[in-house]
Order: structure tokens, then sequence, then C-alpha cells
């Protein structure tokens, strides 16, 4: 089996280029983890309600998932115990799944945190996805509805590009329209595919 992982900075397009290439590969996503294992009932559900509180619960005494973000990005110590708690639970599923899927020729790995935390060292490639940063900022305001400095802070929390760029493979610059990142994730699927064939 071989492992690409696709990975990219808030809002730079990572999920759009996932939600492609799941048409044609298998995906094992960390997002997709973290909300369940979050979900009301799971371990993640308990440790993060333990840990910040019943004030971060919605009127269904789900997570609310943008009053958590807030309290993090705006402290990093926060951000780190929120991490020290969810990460260890999403890696043991990335793991379970990376065992249960291991008949496949190729599994790509979509977490935006891939280099933060370390994932990258499961994978055999690595597929970036950029964006300019006000390009960034703006799609952050409009799709979230936070404020510009918010914004800012989300981007900061993350390891820059230029780390990125340095240590993946297949870089994507994802500033124009969606047909545009489509034409270029199609060119690299073909190279990945003859390398892997």
């Amino acid at each position: 089996m071989k492992i690409i992982g696709i990975t990219g900075l808030i809002a730079s397009g990572k999920s759009t280029a996932s939600n492609y290439i799941s048409k044609k590969y298998l995906i094992i996503d960390a997002d997709k983890i973290s909300k369940f294992i979050t979900q009301k009932g799971n371990i993640g559900y308990f440790e993060i309600v333990k840990n910040f509180g019943d004030d971060i619960l919605d009127f269904d005494y789900n997570i609310d998932r943008k009053k958590l973000s807030s309290i993090v990005f705006s402290d990093k110590s926060k951000l780190h115990k929120l991490n020290n708690i969810l990460h260890p639970l999403i890696f043991e599923e990335i793991d379970r799944q990376v065992v249960l899927f291991k008949d496949y020729n190729i599994v790509f790995l979509d977490a935006p945190l891939l280099f933060e935390t370390n994932l990258y060292k499961k994978c055999n490639e690595i597929i970036l996805i950029c964006c300019r940063k006000d390009i960034q900022i703006d799609r952050i305001m409009k799709r979230d509805k936070r404020s510009y400095n918010e914004s800012i802070s989300i981007i900061n929390s993350q390891i820059n590009n230029e780390y990125k760029i340095e240590n993946s493979n297949y870089i994507i610059q994802n500033n124009n329209d969606i047909d545009a990142l489509y034409k270029k994730i199609n060119v690299i699927l073909d190279m990945i595919d003859k390398d892997y064939e």
C-alpha cells in the first residue's frame, strides 16, 4: 500500500480537492474521524466537556464547534490541551483504517495538520494545496463568518506554507476557479497512477 497525504492551510481548498479525489480513490479523512469521535456520546466528546466545561455545549448538548474554536484559537495553551485530547484518538483510528485497507494499492490520507502532527511520516508522497493569503482570509471570513482578526489567528496557528512546500511532492496553487483546481489535480493523479501502477 502507498499512502498519499493531502494537506493545506485552512480555506486553501483542501476539502474540495479531497472530495474530488474521493470519486476515484479511497480516502482516510482525519477531519471526519475527529467529528465522529467528538459526537455526543463518544469518547472525545466526554473528554472535551470534562476539560472545557458545559459552556461549549449548545442547546442540544452537542459541542458548539464555533464556540470551542474561538476559545482555542485565542489561547495557544487551550489549543494545545485540545490537541492532546483529540490527536491520540484520531491517530489510533487512522492506524486502524490503514490496517483495514492494507490490500489497496493507493490510499489517500486527508489531514489539515499533516505536518503539525507528524502524520506526514506515514505518507509515501504528499500533495499540498495552497492559495494566496488574501484569498485564504476572504474565504474564512465568508465561509465561517469569522472576523478578520479571528481569521488571522486561525491561519497563524498552523505551520507556514514555506515549510510545507519544502516537504511536499506536489504543490497545487488554488487561486482560481474550481475547474482550474480539478485540472491540476488530474495531472497529479495521472503521475501518481503511473508511479504506482
